[in-house]
Order: structure tokens, then sequence, then C-alpha cells
């Protein structure tokens, strides 16, 4: 009797051992990129948009989808924390009556992410555009920030970057006039939406 309860509490305590020395799941690596993470972009309050996409009465943007796919290449809509204070298309006012990507204002210098993984194409400064990275995402699709104030450490044509790699820091380089990244998704060479390309 003794003996049998003497291995019932050995396996008990085996059990038990085995549950508390079982190996836990990891967990999930979570990206520090904002547009991974966040589910809503609002148009900046107290600036007129007037190229602004449609919006609910808060200023969200409706219909905001954090990535895309676009032939092949998953994107960032917006790939820094901030708002909208210029969409894409014709507008009043600004650098130009047509506006080849979307402004995302940070105010102070902020984070930019890698909208995409890909190859650097160029980093250089633009006459208009300031402080420049181009990404190649494929053979047809790349992404253009634009305005920085300095990029990332170690940042150069040919470097490999994954979607949320840190590249640079929003700017008012070239011909800017507020803190902000200029950010474009280009097509075979031609600027598309980045709020609504790959739906």
């Amino acid at each position: 009797m003794r003996t049998t309860r003497n291995i019932c509490a050995l396996a008990l305590a085996a059990m038990l051992a085995g549950c508390v020395a079982a190996p836990t799941k990891p967990s999930p690596t979570v990206s520090t990129a904002p547009a991974l993470t966040r589910d809503a972009l609002k148009i900046c309050a107290g600036m007129g948009v007037s190229n602004a996409p449609q919006t609910s009465r808060n200023g969200q943007i409706i219909n905001f989808d954090p990535t895309t796919t676009v032939i092949g290449a998953t994107l960032m809509r917006a790939p820094v924390r901030g708002c909208l204070s210029s969409g894409f298309g014709p507008r009043r006012g600004g650098a130009g009556r047509i506006h080849k990507g979307v402004d995302l204002f940070t105010r102070t210098p902020g984070k930019i992410y890698a909208g995409g993984s890909g190859v650097v194409e160029s980093v250089n400064t633009q006459r208009g555009y300031g402080r420049t990275i181009l990404i190649r995402h494929n053979a047809r699709v790349k992404t253009r920030y634009a305005h920085l104030s300095a990029y990332a450490s170690g940042l150069r044509r040919g470097v490999s970057v994954r979607q949320g790699d840190l590249i640079g820091y929003t700017g008012e380089s070239g011909n800017a006039t507020a803190v902000h990244l200029h950010y474009e998704v280009l097509v075979d060479g031609r600027p598309r939406n980045p709020m609504t390309v790959g739906r």
C-alpha cells in the first residue's frame, strides 16, 4: 500500500515538474512600425487640407487600411507617427498644383520606417525634395521618402531593409515649410495614391 502511494506521489510530482518545465510559447514580436499597429489616420487638426480623402466627423480617414499589397509588395500607407497634412492629387497651395504623394506632419523630427521590404536605391539630396530615400520593393514598385532631417545610421545605396526598419527622420529640407514626411508610392515609375493604391 505504502509502495503504491509512493509510486503515485512520484508520478504526480513528475507530471507537475513536466508542466513547470514545459517550454512556453514565445511572445509575438511587436513591430515598432506605426502603420502595422494602428488602425486609424487623421487629418491634422486645424489644417485646411484641400485634397483630403473622405473623413469622419472627428477627422479620421474613412476606410483607412494600415497596409496594402501592390503588385506583390506589401506596403505601409503611412510609415510615420503623424497626421495627414496634404493628400494625393490636385491641391490648392503647397509646392505644386499636383501633389505626387501624401504629406504626414510630425511637428518635430520623428522616426520614418521603411514602408516595405526592399533594397535602398538612392540616398541623396534632390531639388525640391531635400534629403530623400528611394526604396525598390520589386521590379515595378518603389517608395520615396522626402524632406528628411537626417538618415538612419548606416543607410546607403544597396542596403536591404525590411518593412518597419528605421530609415530616417522627418524634417523640412528642400521645399518644405513644416516638419513632415512626403511619401510616394511609385508603380512603373508613376505616382499612385498611398491611401488607395492596391484596393
